[in-house]
């Protein structure tokens, strides 16, 4: 079912995240941490010592320190062993790639810097080449007889995998140092944040939002100059990914019990159009094996992989992947990742589900979020309001998201602890990870959420949706075009 284009990209991220932003993570387990953890032995390269023979440039070499090594995993905090020996291989590429850019004279080569691309992988690696100056000393690099370090710091988190291998980093590096020609000497700093992945035995960049301060030309007032790449997906197709909420009550399967909830969460990564698709759970529907009944009775009867089936097969629109999630796994989430804002659309008063809203913004607690979701005696149009409701949840968790993953990637830990916790998927752990280092392309503005109309009955003493040509119109936008209105 999952389609091998699923391994990067920024805008089809979304299709992920919105597909349940707080619940698009598996089973991995993570590093993260408050600072407390002991750094292991730290630091790279020996002292800074000039180191120029007669006739030729003056140079320095580079000393990164190593301070903090932190870390959780989903049982608890990693152990600071465990991360060393990752810990000081991050430590030695951050330090060549200071060194090539900054600090190494002979690696300028009349500022085009050649040497610097070897340290990033995929999209990141293209995107260094238009961000050249801002990764490096840049065009004032032939002005220069050297840069003295003053200082280099790095502080490292990690995301391990399964096996409690360190297989993501987030590298927090600040450099100082003082830029020298002739007898001029004028202040250069650099602060960034990188991504790093193992990539056949290395450590190597796949995202990065840097911060440079370094003179335009020398003897000219410094400039602050600021870039940032993130993970794209090489293909151009259409992506839809099935978000399902299970009515399980504690102690019951989620896979295994009715589909509470049904939304396709789709993208279409040549325009960043995205699309937020409810489905009626009362939607009168063939189920294959089980003929014409609710379509929530295709998670009771098969698991997601009956849902994916079915849903495919009612609407026309191929799935790339599924998300599937309860009750109680998604207060877990709520719980795990913090309070989720968000715009109450109306007043809102449902002893039912226990949700007692203003409108107006909010901040919602697990108990608050999923009385929300769950709504719909006080939703207009009762189900089909209920569905339009959680796909504003979707995008507000998609937003929390984003404006954690802007100033830190490291923020996307919580989120992946929830994930492995509380959610299924078939999403493999690199695509998952891949998705949300693509997050900050998305813009939740840009997200078109609807609910496929249809009209109430009763059949055979059931309550049921019919879904008319209304509905039939959005599933062939949906399935023509990758997002509606397209």
């Amino acid at each position: 079912m999952s389609s091998p284009h699923l391994t990067l990209r920024s805008a089809a991220w979304l299709v992920a995240a919105a597909a349940l932003a707080l619940a698009l993570v598996i089973a991995i387990s993570i590093v993260g941490g408050s600072g407390r953890t002991p750094p292991p032995a730290a630091a790279s390269s020996p002292a800074p010592t000039p180191s120029p023979g007669p006739g030729a440039e003056p140079g320095y070499r580079l000393t990164v320190k190593l301070g903090r090594v932190l870390g959780h995993g989903i049982g608890g905090r990693a152990h600071p062993g465990d991360l060393a020996e990752a810990a000081r291989a991050v430590s030695r590429t951050m330090t060549d790639l200071y060194r090539v850019g900054f600090v190494d004279p002979t690696a300028w080569h009349d500022g085009t810097f050649p040497g610097i691309y070897r340290f990033f992988v995929g999209s990141a690696k293209a995107t260094a080449h238009t961000d050249l100056r801002e990764l490096t000393l840049g065009h004032v690099a032939v002005a220069l007889d050297a840069v003295q370090p003053r200082e280099a710091r790095l502080n490292v988190r990690f995301l391990t995998d399964a096996a409690d291998r360190p297989s993501t980093a987030f590298a927090e590096m600040r450099f100082e140092g003082t830029a020298v020609s002739g007898t001029t000497e004028t202040p250069v700093r650099q602060e960034g944040d990188f991504t790093l992945r193992r990539v056949d035995g290395a450590w190597r960049i796949v995202s990065y939002d840097v911060r440079s301060h370094v003179p335009s030309a020398f003897d000219i007032e410094r400039k602050v100059e600021e870039a940032n790449a993130f993970p794209s997906l090489p293909s151009r197709d259409p992506l839809s990914f099935l978000v399902i909420g299970s009515d399980a009550r504690p102690g019951q399967s989620i896979g295994g019990s009715r589909g509470d909830s049904l939304h396709i969460v789709s993208v279409d990564p040549k325009t960043g159009a995205a699309s937020i698709l409810g489905i009626p759970r009362d939607s009168f529907v063939p189920v294959p094996g089980a003929g014409t009944t609710k379509i929530n009775e295709a998670l009771v009867r098969g698991g997601p992989e009956l849902a994916v089936k079915t849903v495919e097969q009612l609407s026309g629109v191929h799935i790339d992947a599924y998300v599937l999630t309860g009750f109680q796994g998604f207060e877990q989430i709520v719980r795990t990742v913090g309070a989720i804002s968000i715009q109450i659309p109306y007043d809102i008063s449902d002893h039912f589900s226990h949700a007692f809203f203003h409108r107006g913004p909010t901040e919602l607690n697990p108990r608050e979020a999923l009385a929300f979701v769950r709504n719909r005696h006080d939703a207009p149009g009762g189900d089909f309001g209920r569905s339009l409701n959680q796909g504003r949840f979707l995008i507000a968790a998609l937003a929390e998201l984003l404006e954690g993953l802007r100033t830190d990637p490291s923020a996307m830990i919580p989120w992946v602890v929830a994930g492995a916790r509380y959610v299924q998927t078939d999403l493999s752990v690199p695509q998952m990870i891949d998705l949300i280092l693509a997050a900050p392309a998305i813009d939740p503005a840009r997200i078109v959420n609807r609910v496929v109309p249809g009209s109430t009955a009763t059949i055979g003493g059931l309550s049921v949706v019919l879904l008319g040509a209304g509905a039939r119109e959005m599933f062939h936008d949906l399935a023509r075009h990758g997002t509606l209105g397209g």
